[in-house]
């Protein structure tokens, strides 16, 4: 006769292991004091293990819920406050009557190192119960002091210049970033020159002629036009006459090209460059325009526009001339053929940031 097992038997073995073998007798069941809540129903617990829960009940078990799942409320109350539990339980039937077992779907879940600390607790005796409370009598006792560390002002003093430390460095990272993102500094040079008129191309040609030592009336250049018309321009005083570098009797201009700057008896200060158009935009935005010179000084400026400016930006040039203009009597006679540089900052808060990073 062979001992090998047919599928029939192996399945009528199977059916004789109750399914829930493992919860018999796993774990003790411990008289706790606990409620459990299902719905809007509260009941008493009677026993409580780290895989069921057992809860008293009116009259016979409906045996026909079993296996049927739920999110139950377990509740402990202590003196003073109140631990509450939310596992997933099945409903697996009674062990006797007015009782209910309520199985732990899931005995490893997120609910077990509270559940076995109370257990572990109420076995060891740090756990006991006043009625439908319970109480804590485990050891209180504060541990003893440690012995005077005689090193402990020496590591004060450490830990007070670390902080410092630190906190300056915090401060210094802090103030170059701020710097970084509020302020900006124009590539082009900034030139003090002084203060003077200007006589310009009016059209696109050819210089034919230039005096500088022309008197007042007389004609200090002429410009053989594209057009073919012939451009004479007379000096409107007896004024000195200083010519733009690079133009000469033959040099090809286009409109509003610099051609000569004359000077009259006073001595005034100027300011001219080349900005970017972003730094123009930034300063049309209301943005603060310093003016920082070699000397260590920092000067605000006020960007002027002319119509050189607006001619440079409508043939898309990417940096147009503009003059800065100083607070009178800021720059002096002493400034002209000094070396500066433009610093543009951002404004926030009404200025309050951009005025605090100037003193600085």
């Amino acid at each position: 006769m062979s001992d090998q097992q047919t599928p029939a038997d192996m399945q009528a073995q199977a059916q004789s292991v109750p399914a829930d073998f493992v919860y018999d007798t796993e774990h003790p069941v411990l008289p706790i004091p606990f409620k459990v809540q299902i719905g809007k129903q509260i009941f008493e617990g009677t026993g409580l293990s780290v895989t069921s829960a057992f809860i008293a009940v009116n009259g016979p078990v409906d045996t026909s819920a079993t296996g049927r799942k739920m999110i139950i409320k377990l509740q402990f109350d202590f003196e003073g406050f109140t631990l509450l539990l939310f596992p997933e339980a099945t409903f697996a039937g009674s062990r006797q009557d007015g009782e209910a077992t309520l199985q732990f779907t899931d005995p490893t879940g997120a609910h077990l190192p509270q559940l076995r600390y109370i257990l572990n607790n109420f076995i060891a005796g740090d756990f006991v119960t006043l009625g439908s409370m319970m109480s804590y009598t485990g050891p209180t006792k504060p541990k003893a002091p440690k012995a005077k560390d005689t090193g402990a002002r020496a590591r004060r003093v450490r830990s007070l210049g670390t902080a410092v430390v630190s906190a300056a460095l915090i401060l210094l990272a802090g103030n170059t970033l701020i710097s970084r993102f509020t302020t900006s500094f124009e590539a082009r040079p900034v030139f003090i020159e002084r203060a003077g008129n200007e006589m310009r191309a009016t059209t696109a040609g050819q210089v034919a002629y230039l005096n500088p030592q022309a008197k007042a009336g007389e004609v200090v250049f002429s410009i053989n036009a594209n057009t073919g018309d012939v451009l004479n321009f007379q000096l409107p005083c007896d004024c000195e006459v200083t010519v733009t570098d690079g133009v000469s009797e033959g040099s090809t201009v286009l409109p509003i090209d610099p051609i000569l700057t004359f000077f009259d008896a006073s001595v005034g200060v100027q300011v001219r460059m080349n900005m970017s158009v972003e730094g123009l935009s930034a300063a049309m935005s209301g943005d603060r325009v310093t003016l920082e010179l070699s000397d260590g000084r920092s000067i605000p400026v006020t960007v002027k526009t002319t119509s050189a400016t607006n001619s440079a930006a409508l043939r898309g040039e990417l940096y147009v001339p503009v003059n800065l203009v100083a607070e009178p009597g800021v720059l002096s006679e002493g400034d002209i053929g000094a070396q500066a540089q433009v610093r543009i900052s951002k404004t926030f808060f009404g200025g309050s940031l951009a005025g605090l990073m100037d003193t600085q």
